[in-house]
């Protein structure tokens, strides 16, 4: 027998089984589909998804009436002012960036967050990159660490905090 005639019989015993398990893999698949669409199609089903997303709105709802306004205006006030501070230090740093927006999630407690922007080009003229400035402030030695929240920690309590994670 010749190579060409043993290729051209391992090519055909090769397409018998890959027809063969197409047909199952597609039996396979037909079941799953079918059972699918019996579960959806089942009104027990129906109701307990419909049950689900009406208690997922109520929920919702409540949570969003729960929101004092005051709180949520402080809340406001106390980012814009967060701000306007960090976007006076940087510009007085000469950064580059500026804090452009703030999203606050309304959850409890509520989530803040800042979107960071680069200057235009117009007003960039003097205006350094971040990596100049870590640079500069790699320079100066200062062993006090301050949190985001303001407060200092020296080197005994970052090794206590350190401890603690």
């Amino acid at each position: 027998m010749s190579f060409l005639e043993r290729a051209k019989q391992v090519a055909e015993q090769a397409a018998k089984v890959g027809a063969e398990v197409g047909r199952e893999a597609a039996k396979v698949g037909a079941e799953v589909g079918q059972k699918a669409a019996t579960t959806i199609r089942d009104p027990a089903t129906k109701a307990r998804a419909q049950s689900a997303v009406n208690k997922a709105k109520r929920g919702f709802t409540t949570a969003l009436e729960r929101i004092d306004p005051r709180i949520l205006a402080d809340v406001v006030v106390k980012a814009t002012s967060l701000q306007e501070r960090a976007n006076a230090s940087l510009k007085e740093r000469g950064s580059l960036y500026r804090i452009s927006e703030i999203g606050i999630g309304a959850a409890i407690p509520p989530s803040v967050t800042f979107t960071i922007a680069r200057v235009d080009d117009a007003e960039a003229h003097g205006l350094v990159d971040s990596s100049t400035l870590l640079a500069a402030d790699a320079t100066k030695v200062d062993e006090t660490i301050v949190s985001l929240d303001g407060v200092a920690v020296q080197g005994e309590e970052l090794e206590e905090l350190q401890a603690q994670v």
